[in-house]
């Protein structure tokens, strides 16, 4: 049976965000499979699909450009999305991590029971963001893909990034879909991507700001920080190796990928929007103090990533460096205990800057 034909018509799919990735990448994977709808609180963006009627997908290599055409576009406070969502087959949601509870909020005035959610955000499990109504009904899905947007309205720059990995709690009509990968251990592979994707690009990020560099690659390419990403990539690997039982060559070949990336000059993006969102990305299960921790269960050096914590405070705009209020975020953002060795590393790296 063809993929598409799973129903008797063509499924339609709304994509909840119509931002780099929720245009640039899911719709971009399934615009041939499905009919696409998007919702943004943006109106200036939907406005812009509306009357354009379609975008163009370009990539950092030599494949053709993709254009998106055929799709629907609605404002989130229009009175139409009610009926709109209810007649969707399935609901992806990729509105970033800060935003997804109250995405989900939204969402949950409409949706009508039974119908999957596929939340594809940077989290061990982003399904759990959604909230505690979409238990059961959601499922996770894991973006590697770069998306970058150009000087062109709506236009995209993209990896030639062929998969959307998902936990297996995904629908057959959608699993059976081209650029949909079920995968067994969701946690796992997840835990994987953030300690090691993730992890790299806040020491990237927050170390190429501090030294002032604005463009990602060159801060990537910086001879400093290639020197802690071979420390930190090395220390990761043996971590996760011994953690998951995941084969050393896997690993390392996984880690590798993230690197190749980051340092490629094609691929156009900044520091800043890497370094958004620093206290977030300091919270315990997040991409400093989470593989931090991994590391030292396993006997390694953690200094990339210290130096990254302490980096990642200045750039929230943290000046005062009291004993009082800098326990105060190793504890209360961090969710560090005062007698971790990691405390007292950060703590003086913070000092010390």
């Amino acid at each position: 049976m063809d993929k598409l034909n799973k129903l008797d018509r063509k499924i339609k799919i709304a994509v909840i965000g119509a931002g780099r990735t929720g245009r640039g990448f899911i719709a971009r994977l399934l615009h041939n499979q499905a009919h696409i709808i998007f919702f943004d609180k943006n109106k200036e963006l939907i406005e812009n699909l509306i009357t354009r009627g379609g975008f163009y997908v370009n990539y950092y290599d030599s494949r053709a450009p993709d254009k998106i055409t055929g799709y629907e576009a609605y404002s989130t406070d229009d009175p139409a999305c009610g009926p709109v969502l209810a007649e969707c087959d399935c609901v992806f949601v990729s509105v970033g991590g800060e935003n997804t509870a109250d995405a989900g909020e939204w969402l949950g005035k409409f949706i009508r029971p039974g119908i999957s959610v596929i939340a594809c955000e940077n989290a061990v499990c982003p399904a759990e963001l959604l909230g505690g109504r979409f238990s059961g009904r959601a499922c996770s899905g894991a973006v590697f893909c770069t998306t970058t947007e150009t000087t062109e309205v709506l236009d995209i720059i993209s990896e030639n990034y062929p998969v959307l990995y998902t936990d297996e709690n995904i629908p057959d009509f959608i699993a059976c879909l081209d650029g949909i990968e079920p995968v067994g251990d969701f946690a796992a592979l997840m835990r994987r991507k953030i300690y090691t994707y993730n992890a790299a690009s806040a020491i990237i990020a927050y170390i190429g700001a501090q030294k002032g560099y604005e463009i990602y690659s060159d801060a990537a390419n910086d001879p400093e920080i290639d020197a802690l990403l071979d420390g930190f990539y090395e220390e990761i690997n043996k971590a996760i190796c011994a953690e998951y039982c995941i084969d050393y060559k896997t690993q390392r070949e996984f880690a590798l990928l993230s690197k190749i990336k980051f340092q490629n000059p094609k691929i156009t993006d900044s520091v800043s929007r890497n370094a958004a969102s620093p206290l977030r990305k300091l919270s315990p299960s997040e991409r400093i103090i989470g593989p931090a921790r991994l590391i030292i269960k396993h006997g390694g050096d953690v200094n990339a990533l210290v130096k990254t914590a302490a980096a990642a405070i200045y750039y929230a705009g943290i000046r005062d460096k009291t004993d009082i209020n800098i326990t105060k975020i190793l504890t209360g953002v961090c969710g560090l205990n005062e007698n971790e060795k990691l405390f007292e590393s950060i703590k003086k790296e913070v000092c010390k800057s």
